[in-house]
């Protein structure tokens, strides 16, 4: 299987589509009047949760993602054609992060939950949007809005029910094999579990997703042997087995070495409920060592062999039960909110009406401000009516006044975004 659980992508929504001026002109219809239609929306980009996709592997040499833009409005009222949207499939359990900022923007946890990353820009209105009493003949139209953009980070976390953690060559995978339908590589070296592997274990007419989690040595938590690219995994196990091999001579080192990895990943890991369990119990071992190991972690220890089967159905008995128990207590605890099945983020654009004055030369001023940007794009200075309504966005945000105060004067110019006004 090709695994890729990291992946970096650029994405662009789609602009939305020009509104237009045009007039009726019929016969029939002397007066004739505004008849320019609105511009389409652009394609918005939308992450959408698939519970068939299993890795980013099919996202892997697509380094940018661009949606379509809408069309332009047409005469006769006619609307320009909205793009369509973009879906992009992820396996369950993908967070999506702004690489830019690094802010968690969605985790896509559920089948078909879908997260809207870059919303597609509004088409801008034409001539015939603006018709009132007051004006009956209206020459205002509008560009459409810019879609958004950005640099994404998704990371993939799997989800599975049950974990199995432990150092390489205390029989993960074969415990995996023995009692799944997964069928991992299998030999007597370190790593030879590169991926996470899961399995469905079925026990009594009920299922559970199981997961060999590879890469945990002594050092892991700082990135030694495979790290913790695969620490992340266990974060949405309920439950862990921790899986030690009876031919170990230091039972309580091994088992602290590995908490200890797993509490300086994340402390929370180790107030998940842990089975312990002790495999290759078909090799010769003194009893009196196990014994001994069950009072140093004061809990009960499962004693296995995945060779002969040895107890095996009796603890998944257990786990399955212990599950049951577990995942009742946390769906009474969860909120409709928490079990909504499609989540939509959308972040309606606020745009700050802050003004920066900046000093270019003697007599020269440029002007900034995401508001300003915004109308400057949006009201194209082409008909008087345009302009008249651009003018009253500058008078809202009191740009002359703004300027002045640091030290513009009458006569003196102000550029605003490829627009340049004199200072009354």
């Amino acid at each position: 299987m090709q695994f890729t659980d990291k992946c970096l992508i650029e994405l662009k929504a789609g602009n939305g589509g020009d509104g237009i001026v045009a007039w009726r002109r019929e016969a029939h219809y002397p007066e004739g009047g505004p008849w320019g239609g609105d511009g389409g929306n652009g394609g918005s980009i939308i992450l959408i949760g698939d519970h068939n996709v299993n890795s980013f592997f099919h996202l892997k040499n697509k380094k940018i993602i661009v949606a379509k833009n809408g069309n332009n409005g047409e005469s006769k009222l006619a609307t320009g054609k909205s793009a369509n949207d973009l879906y992009i499939k992820v396996p369950l359990g993908t967070s999506i992060y702004d690489n830019d900022t690094n802010e968690l923007i969605q985790e896509i946890l559920q089948d078909k939950q879908e997260c809207i990353v870059c919303l597609g820009g509004r088409g801008g209105h034409g001539n015939a949007f603006f018709k009132s009493s007051k004006n009956k003949a209206p020459s205002l139209f509008e560009r459409g809005d810019i879609g958004e953009k950005k640099n994404i980070r998704l990371e993939l976390r799997y989800i599975a029910d049950i974990g199995i953690i432990g150092f390489p060559n205390a029989g993960k995978s074969s415990l995996l094999s023995k009692i799944s339908n997964a069928k991992p590589k299998i030999a007597n070296y370190q790593f030879t579990t590169l991926v996470p592997v899961f399995g469905t274990v079925k026990n009594k007419n009920k299922s559970l997703v199981f997961a060999d989690i590879p890469g945990l040595i002594e050092g892991a938590s700082s990135g030694k042997g495979l790290g913790f690219d695969f620490l992340k995994h266990i974060e949405r196990c309920l439950i862990l087995i921790h899986l030690i091999s009876i031919e170990d001579n230091e039972l309580k080192s091994k088992y602290d070495k590995i908490n200890e990895e797993l509490m300086k990943y994340n402390p929370s890991l180790l107030t998940k409920k842990t089975f312990v369990v002790l495999n290759k119990m078909d090799l010769e071992h003194d009893q009196k060592i196990i014994k001994q190991f069950e009072k140093q972690i004061k809990q009960d220890v499962y004693c296995i062999s995945t060779k002969d089967s040895l107890n095996i159905n009796e603890l998944l008995n257990k786990i399955f039960l212990e599950y049951d128990k577990i995942n009742s207590l946390r769906q009474s605890m969860l909120s409709d909110k928490d079990n909504i099945k499609i989540i939509k983020v959308i972040k309606e654009k606020q745009h700050d009406q802050e003004i920066k004055v900046i000093n270019v030369d003697e007599n020269t001023w440029r002007i900034e401000s995401e508001f300003l940007k915004y109308w400057s794009h949006k009201i194209p200075l082409t008909t008087n009516d345009n302009i008249i309504r651009y003018n009253q966005k500058l008078l809202t945000v009191k740009v002359e006044e703004k300027a002045k105060q640091n030290g513009a004067k009458k006569g003196d110019t102000m550029l605003i975004y490829g627009n340049e006004f004199t200072i009354d």
